[in-house]
């Protein structure tokens, strides 16, 4: 029988951590409305809304103070033509294409560096503008070198310090910034207020957790494995970069395990699905279902692989944006305290 007075001692102190990490939010909840006061009026709406997203399931009444219940509902979106890309933007286009054909990070390094000088020199635009959020997308994938993040990451700032652009356009520039580390384009309003929704969403994040089943029916929660570091990975079958970090994740599962390493791999797709994927395989890591995405909901995954790093503390200390490489995996592990 669990004693009243460890009970007791248990339920003061989760009080406590539980009334912590609400400051904690409410502080990130603050910072972002002086850094929206701050932006753009035009983006305020937007990001108020993604703000409002990361607070609602478990800060509904922060969340309401995002809302405007005044604003007008979106209106239907209407078809415009398509107008053809000019010649330079179709020749980006087709070397954009070519990119993960290419053999090795290196070499997709290199095309890469070129095309965001090739964007760059582009007139102002949203073809511009839609050309380095398309390179920002394909750069996170694997280890292409800072060289050419940091060159996406400045022609993706041009873009939008020329042309402006939506909120999602700054939420990509800010997550180059803050989980690719890459060199900080001049101060920008828009893009400090979509820092500071950033940071909101980690706060909430580091107080969510999780809570899955594996394939051989054990519960896995990230309370429940404090004092080991957990690298939380969504994945999926069909998702060639997923397939491709899979190898690197079991490596480093085997070499690091007895020095407290967990790594767990998360689907939402059908258990019978996973495992025939999984019976060709060699993997020892436990596989966890999220076949209602609830956790993939909670964690803001839009695009696969994506992985998070907990320390032994059950802080979150790390993430990717995309697929990682062994040295990349290396790289987070260090920020937990692993090596």
């Amino acid at each position: 029988m669990f004693p009243l007075r460890v009970l007791s001692a248990y339920l003061l102190t989760a009080g406590l951590i539980c009334a912590a990490d609400s400051d904690a939010v409410k502080q990130a909840a603050a910072r972002v409305e002086q850094r929206f006061a701050q932006a753009p009026e035009a983006l305020r709406p937007a990001f108020r809304k993604l703000a409002a997203e990361a607070l609602q399931q478990r800060y509904p009444d922060l969340a309401s103070q995002f809302s405007d219940p005044a604003a007008a509902p979106a209106l239907p979106r209407v078809a415009t033509p398509r107008t053809p890309p000019s010649a330079e933007a179709a020749a980006i286009q087709k070397s954009m294409g070519q990119i993960r054909s290419l053999a090795t990070d290196a070499e997709r390094g290199s095309v890469v560096i070129k095309l965001a000088a090739d964007i760059r020199a582009l007139p102002a635009g949203r073809e511009k503008l839609g050309l380095a959020s398309s390179l920002s997308n394909l750069a996170t994938e694997g280890d292409l070198g800072k060289e050419a993040l940091n060159q996406v990451a400045a022609a993706l700032a041009q873009a939008l310090h020329e042309t402006g652009g939506a909120a999602g356009n700054y939420i990509e520039l800010a997550k180059l910034v803050r989980y690719e580390h890459v060199t900080p384009p001049p101060a920008d309003p828009a893009l400090d207020a979509a820092t500071a929704v950033l940071e909101l969403r980690d706060q909430v994040l580091q107080e969510t957790g999780f809570t899955l089943t594996a394939l051989d029916g054990k519960v896995y929660s990230l309370n429940a494995l404090r004092g080991h570091v957990v690298l939380l990975n969504f994945w999926a079958t069909w998702c060639p970069p997923c397939r491709k970090e899979m190898p690197d994740m079991q490596k480093l599962y085997e070499r690091y395990e007895k020095k407290g390493l967990i790594v767990l791999a998360v689907s939402d797709e059908k258990r019978e699905t996973v495992e025939g994927f999984l019976a060709k395989q060699n993997y020892t890591f436990p596989i966890l279902l999220d076949p209602g995405r609830s956790t993939n909901t909670a964690f803001y995954v839009e695009g696969i692989p994506k992985s998070f790093l907990f320390d032994r503390q059950g802080r979150l200390v790390a993430q990717s944006i995309d697929m990682r490489t062994e040295s990349q995996f290396l790289q987070m592990f260090k920020t937990a305290g692993l090596e």
